[in-house]
């Protein structure tokens, strides 16, 4: 009997979960056939010359700012090589249920107890409109570096800080991007979360990525900077990005090196402000809320960011919601953020000038922090009413 009630829970899981990827598949297709404008410029032309010179052999050419997308777009070329648009376009939906398949991990930990508001989690996360227009309009890979940066999160939620680490580097690896979450590491290496000893395995996962196309013929010096001579190359302080810069001049290119400095003091501030932190919040839970403070504030103070790089911070708050359900307005508003400045880049309607939809991260960060405040006031109400005593 209860064998047979096992067997029908297992079949009732499964069935949900391939009507889940069904559907997220039916959202999907009305978008495959579009082609944008970083797919004509970049990404059709950079599947010509793998094609062209022999898929993995182009490899030696600096012609892509993706390494690891290379190495995939090189596969599906092997492939597929007549079917240009779908071998691109089916790369990075593959790691969108990849991703929602780590925020369902994530969350599971949270209701170990629960199936449907897991799975509630990862459907959340597939029919996102920036997830599904990410991947299946752009062709962008902005899922793949972020669903390993919620493997790491994941890993860090039940402490196999090894795993995580590698996680990391394999998200650097991908897309530089993932330094978003780097301030996570440094907060909880001052809460003593983490052990600084496996700090080196992600820029040793990084370099190992470089291999492949290091023995197939591209200079290794060139391997080593391409990703610091892409960033160094922008021009624009703020690329359609609702963050700091919005308020400042474009052409003020004094501005970059103060912006670094900017984001780093807050960092450091950051980091202040944690160390004083008091315990009292769940270990899980000051996780997934200093991931999301990181992966807002990052891209927000750093200048020459672009428009899609608030997308790991889509997933998170996702992640944060369900975690602290109250927080529900903060996922709606990010995710509306970003899909403004997708719409205006995709369909070239401005529906909100950016310079007004700063307030929304910036707001966010100011809630964030101001919830963390009472954490440290206790931890000084205690230390007070011990000296009183």
């Amino acid at each position: 009997m209860r064998f047979a009630t096992e067997k029908k829970v297992m079949v009732s899981f499964i069935l949900l979960v391939a009507n889940v990827i069904i559907l997220a598949l039916m959202v999907r297709l009305p978008f495959i056939s579009f082609k944008s404008r970083d797919y004509v410029w970049f990404l059709s032309p950079w599947y010509n010359v793998i094609v062209e010179n022999g898929n993995y052999a182009a490899l030696k050419y600096d012609f892509s700012n993706h390494l690891v997308y290379t190495y995939l777009t090189a596969t599906a070329a092997t492939f597929f090589p007549y079917y240009k648009l779908l071998s691109i376009k089916i790369i990075v939906i593959i790691f969108d249920f990849i991703l929602a398949f780590f925020v369902y991990k994530c969350v599971r930990l949270k209701y170990n107890k629960s199936v449907m508001i897991p799975i509630m989690a990862a459907l959340a996360t597939l029919l996102a409109p920036t997830v599904v227009l990410n991947s299946a309009m752009w062709a962008q890979p902005d899922a793949m570096y972020t669903a390993f940066m919620i493997v790491c999160l994941y890993a860090l939620l039940i402490n196999r800080q090894l795993w995580a680490f590698i996680a990391f580097g394999l998200s650097l690896s991908i897309k530089i991007q993932a330094i978003f979450l780097a301030p996570l590491f440094l907060w909880l290496l001052i809460k003593k979360e983490l052990n600084w000893r496996y700090f080196f395995l992600s820029p040793l996962i990084y370099l190992v990525s470089l291999l492949p196309a290091w023995l197939i013929g591209r200079p290794l010096d060139d391997l080593l900077l391409y990703n610091v001579r892409e960033y160094q190359s922008w021009v624009e302080q703020t690329y359609r990005i609702p963050n700091l810069y919005q308020w400042a001049s474009d052409f003020n290119y004094e501005l970059y090196n103060w912006g670094i400095m900017i984001a780093i003091i807050v960092v450091l501030i950051g980091a202040l402000m944690v160390h004083k932190l008091s315990l009292e919040m769940a270990r899980e839970d000051l996780i997934i809320y200093l991931a999301a403070l990181s992966v807002i504030m990052v891209p927000f103070f750093l200048p020459r960011m672009h428009d899609r790089y608030f997308f790991p911070a889509d997933i998170i708050t996702i992640i944060l919601v369900f975690y602290r359900p109250r927080y529900w307005y903060i996922a709606i508003l990010i995710s509306l953020m970003s899909l403004n400045t997708y719409i205006a880049y995709l369909f070239e309607v401005v529906i909100i000038p950016l310079r007004y939809l700063v307030v929304i991260p910036l707001g966010v960060i100011a809630v964030l922090w101001w919830q963390l405040l009472p954490l440290q006031l206790g931890r000084r109400r205690v230390s007070s009413d011990k000296a009183h005593s």
